[in-house]
């Protein structure tokens, strides 16, 4: 059978339901939620803040985080092993959680025991689908469900201390953690370190990399001596061939160094024999003679020749400057030239076109000037209109706002005139017809179902029968205490107590039978047959006129009795007429007694809460309507009070129509001045426009006329004056010209026949240097001259003797060359192919030594290389992520600063605006880099501060709700629990922030709103609110 949708609730994540089992104050408590705007009503000490906690450790938060305990073992019912808590979810809307597997709805429950606890996930039809809590936690995460955000889910202490410092740091946290900005800073975080991590795993992955390639060069160098070995062998023998022709070369060449001395020796033994002869000094010295006659001759031809030369070089310079000179004279005319007919070509245009230009632009320079002047005046008086007509709207939407307010207000005041009326009527009826029943004054619908219990639970069921109402069980044997208990019972005097869930069951449907509305509250508790024994738990009056609310209430039945001490504690509370008691024993630790958790003072209608959480509350004290009421009384009573609805009623009315009159004409005026605003910004932006095109207009420039004129005959004087100064240049430059080329060509004729001069003087010189030094050899060396040659003579034939041995040699060398291999030429030395030949053989010693398997060397170097191959990879991959995860970071830390002043912009700006409501300023001062917060709040008594602790109790609880509203703009949520709101608020400012939260709750419609109040609240049930009481 398929499920069906879970009824109005439309958004996965909205709290439908939920159950508590021996659950702190609680022996069994159900509570079914409505998908909007929830109140849940009650007294101190009722149990409300248990629903906050329980919601809390239900979704997997932990005892502490809920600041109402250390343990989860000291959140179970006193005397009791076992609790438990069970929470519905709606799982039906945009994005549901497994739908296929879980259905329309979810139920968390978590069972607390005193050792442990265990979490169970249930389907929409109650089946155990998961055990785990990570599935819990992967739901809540995909629901976007975080309970322990002070934004969403504000507890009972947390509320308390909301605001109460302003510490700057304490208020940047909280920032953080409402708009789950701190969820992303985590994130950052943990992303920085992650690559952190990942840079060492890199290197330590590079650097084993590394030492595996340098094996496997190792074992790579191994394999190929093993290979190597006939190669080595055949390296070996050409080393040793290469050898054997090097000594052969090393022979040939040695052979061609005494052939060259040979040579040198034999031209040497000539030299020294003709320096030898008797006849060669006087040949030297007659040519030595004519050598010097022929340089004088050349000398003089030579200085007269340089002379020449150097005239022709000055002469061509001069001319060439001269050209220069010309060539720049003829540039800058021509230049002069082009401006002067440029500026006539301007200046015959401008003419041409004169009259007609100057009269269109003075034309139209007074046109526009017209023009701009009745259109300033236009804009002027637009603009006047505009803010008369703004300032008369501001005023009547300020009126029509006290009006709407007024006429809302008589509305509802006639509604819930109305229905007070009917209900009195109704109530006196009622009462009427059972005057003689006690039970008349809870109604006649109680009457029947007590008179049906009666007869169902007759005889030896009697003791199973269900209590109700509660109220009747219960007396005051004080009678001026009787509205204090009542009002402090208020909640439960209507309600049934049962046996057991069964007995529930079926009083349930009872209930349906006899109620056809709203039916009374049913409480299932264990039924004993004796009262608890609370001396232990007691509190004790230590002082004077204080007695224990317990002691105040009189009950026979103990199932009645021991509902009201689990529930209300009245064990605990004291009761007392004088304010100075009630202080006394509340506000200093030491003087608080044990076990005391309120103190009552009816008669001052004030509520204290002991220290350490210190609170003063206001209490309101309605007459008895239940215990120990007379029904004449209360007739007399309710006629009293409905005869005052008449007068009510007619001054109601009044109001009604004359506010709503008032409403009617300020709504008329409102729309004539809003039209008539539009129309007239159209007509400004229009002129507006038409103002800004013509002050942006733009006007030729026109010059005067005469001075075109004369500028006209200037330019042309000009032009041709430059015309006949280029002609007269270029003759000039045409002359120099042909000047210049004749000069250089004498020129060039006189350098040829220096340089000719030149030549024949250094040869001459050359020779002359020759003779002379071999004359004076001659005349110097004679005898040594002798004496060498006979050493020539000498060491030619020793050389000669010593060719003849080196030919045996080299024949002897290459008939052994031959025998080892044919030529093989090489650039190596001998002393490097007796080292390579040493260094084969060692080689092959050494392989034969080392006695490699040249398979299992295969095997191993390719296993290290594919090793190898396989790092290198993951180092690139390991690059390659680093590189991404190092953008993707660089781009988030970007997102997140964007995002963080977008929050925080966000928040100060709906901060700011909800507390301008009431006319409360506020200022923001905010340091990213100190992670501060810091908020500056001035009511509208002028007072400014940073402090809370100097706002009066409503002022502090309306900037808590003002805060919570900005920061519930940047962050949505399926639900939002707010428990004591109105903990410091009198009457006006509790309805007012009242009316805001609903606001809120309307508007929001796709959010559920919960609010826990201690206080009585006039909100009344609808189709967007329920009300718990």
């Amino acid at each position: 059978m398929e499920l069906q949708p879970p009824g109005i609730f439309d958004r996965c994540g909205k709290v439908m339901s939920m159950r508590l089992t021996n659950f702190m104050c609680h022996s069994n408590l159900a509570i079914d939620f409505g998908p909007n705007i929830n109140f849940l009503v009650g007294n101190n000490g009722s149990g409300k803040s248990a629903v906050i906690t329980a919601l809390a450790l239900g979704l997997t938060s932990s005892a502490r985080a809920t600041s109402r305990a250390s343990s989860l073992q000291k959140l179970i019912k006193n005397g009791e092993v076992h609790a438990s808590i069970s929470i519905t979810l709606c799982n039906w809307g945009l994005q549901p959680y497994k739908p296929d597997v879980f259905g329309p709805q979810i139920t968390v429950v978590r069972h607390l025991r005193q050792s442990s606890s265990t979490y169970e996930l249930h389907d929409a039809r109650g089946r155990t689908v998961s055990k785990k809590v990570t599935e819990i936690q992967r739901m809540l995460l995909f629901m976007g469900i975080n309970v322990e955000n002070p934004a969403f889910v504000l507890n009972q202490e947390a509320a308390r201390e909301f605001l109460k410092d302003l510490e700057p740091s304490s208020n940047y946290r909280l920032l953080m953690k409402a708009t789950q900005l701190d969820r992303c800073a985590n994130s950052l975080t943990q992303c920085h370190e992650q690559r952190r991590l990942l840079s060492l795993s890199l290197g330590q992955l590079d650097r084993n990399t590394k030492v595996l390639a340098e094996k496997l060069k190792a074992d790579e160098d191994k394999l190929t001596t093993v290979r190597g070995k006939e190669l080595v062998q055949e390296k070996l023998e050409q080393a040793q061939t290469k050898l054997a022709w090097l000594s052969v070369t090393h022979y040939q060449k040695e052979l061609q160094k005494t052939d060259d001395s040979i040579g040198l020796i034999k031209a040497k033994k000539d030299k020294l024999e003709q320096s030898t002869q008797k006849n060669a000094r006087a040949q030297l010295t007659q040519q030595l003679t004519d050598f010097r006659s022929s340089r004088q001759a050349l000398l003089d031809s030579y200085k007269a020749q340089e002379a020449r030369l150097k005239e022709a070089k000055k002469a061509h310079q001069e001319i060439y400057f001269q050209a220069s000179t010309v060539k720049a004279q003829i540039g800058n005319a021509e230049k002069r030239l082009r401006e002067e007919e440029h500026t006539f070509k301007e200046c015959d245009q401008y003419i041409k076109s004169y009259h007609a230009d100057f009269s269109r632009v003075q034309e139209q320079r007074d046109e526009n000037s017209a023009k701009l002047g009745t259109l300033k005046t236009q804009l002027d008086d637009g603009e006047a209109r505009v803010v008369r007509l703004r300032d008369e709207l501001k005023q009547i939407k300020r009126s029509t706002a006290s009006v709407q307010e007024a006429l809302e207000s008589a509305i509802h005041g006639k509604n819930q005139l109305h229905k007070k009326r009917d209900q009195v009527k109704w109530e006196i009826d009622a009462i009427n017809r059972n005057k003689s029943n006690k039970l008349s004054v809870y109604g006649e619908q109680s009457i029947q179902l007590v008179h049906a219990l009666r007869t169902l639970f007759s005889g030896g069921n009697q003791h199973r029968m269900p209590r109700g109402p509660v109220g009747q069980y219960i007396s005051t044997p004080n009678s001026k205490f009787r509205d204090l208990v009542e009002n402090q019972l208020m909640s439960c005097l209507r309600s049934y107590i049962v046996n057991s869930d069964a007995d529930r069951q079926s009083f349930r449907g009872l209930l349906k039978k006899k109620f056809a509305g709203m039916s009374p509250t049913i409480i299932t508790t264990k039924f004993t047959d004796r009262v608890y024994d609370v001396s232990r738990h007691k509190v004790r009056p230590t002082t004077p006129n204080t007695t224990v609310l317990m002691d105040e209430i009189s009950c026979e039945d103990p199932v009645v009795m021991n509902y009201l001490i689990d529930t209300f504690r009245i064990e605990t509370v004291l009761v007392t007429e004088s304010k100075e008691i009630a202080e006394f024993l509340t506000s200093d630790t030491e003087n608080v007694p044990p076990n005391l958790t309120r103190v009552l003072v009816p008669n001052l209608r004030l509520e204290y809460i002991p220290s350490p959480h210190y609170a003063v509350y206001s209490m309101r004290i309605q007459p008895s309507r239940f215990i120990q009421v007379n029904v004449e009384d209360r007739i007399q009573q309710l006629q009293v009070e409905l005869s005052g609805f008449q007068e009510e009623e007619a001054a109601l009315e009044a109001n009604y129509r004359h506010n709503k009159k008032l409403m009617e004409n300020t709504n008329i005026e409102l729309t004539k001045r809003s039209a008539l605003i539009g129309q007239q910004q159209e007509k400004n932006e229009i002129a507006m426009k038409l103002k800004m095109e013509l002050e942006n207009f733009e006007y030729p420039v026109i010059p005067e006329y005469d001075r075109l004129k004369t500028a006209l005959s200037d330019s042309s004087d000009k032009m041709d004056k430059c015309r006949v100064e280029i002609q007269e240049l270029k003759e000039k430059l045409g002359e120099i010209n042909e000047t210049e080329s004749s000069m250089k060509t004498d020129e060039a004729k006189e350098r040829k026949t220096l340089d000719e001069i030149q030549g024949k003087l250094s040869a001459i010189d050359n020779e002359s240097s020759k003779i002379d030094s071999q004359l004076r050899s001659l005349e110097l060396n004679f005898e040594e001259n002798a004496r060498k040659l006979k050493k020539v003579v000498d060491l030619e034939r020793t050389t000669l003797n010593h060719k003849k041995s080196m030919e045996t040699e080299l024949e002897k060398a290459r008939a052994a060359a031959e025998e080892m291999g044919e030529f093989v030429d090489t650039t190596e030395t001998e002393e490097d192919l007796q080292e390579l030949i040493s260094r084969y053989k060692s080689k092959i010693r050494q392989v034969e030594q080392l006695n490699y398997n040249c398979d299992e060397l295969e095997q191993q170097v390719e296993a290290l290389r594919e090793e190898v191959d396989q790092k290198t990879k993951e180092v690139k991959l390991f690059n390659s992520v680093m590189n991404n995860l190092r953008m993707a970071y660089h781009h988030r830390a970007q997102l997140y600063q964007r995002s963080r002043l977008h929050y925080f912009t966000m928040v100060q700006f709906q901060f700011e605006h909800a507390l301008s409501m009431r006319q409360f300023n506020v200022s923001f001062e905010t340091n990213d880099k100190d992670k501060t917060w810091k908020i500056n709040v001035l009511p509208p008594s002028g007072n400014k501060t940073s402090n809370t602790r100097s706002l009066s109790g409503g002022e502090r609880s309306f900037t808590t709700v003002s805060l919570l509203k900005g920061l519930w703009t940047t962050s949505d949520h399926p639900f939002y629990f707010l428990d004591e709101y109105d903990v410091f608020t009198d009457e006006v400012n509790r309805r007012f922030i009242t009316e805001i939260l609903v606001r809120e709750g309307t508007e929001c419609r796709t959010r559920q709103y919960c609010f826990l109040t201690p206080q009585d609240t006039e909100v009344k049930a609808s189709n967007l609110i329920k009300v718990h009481r």
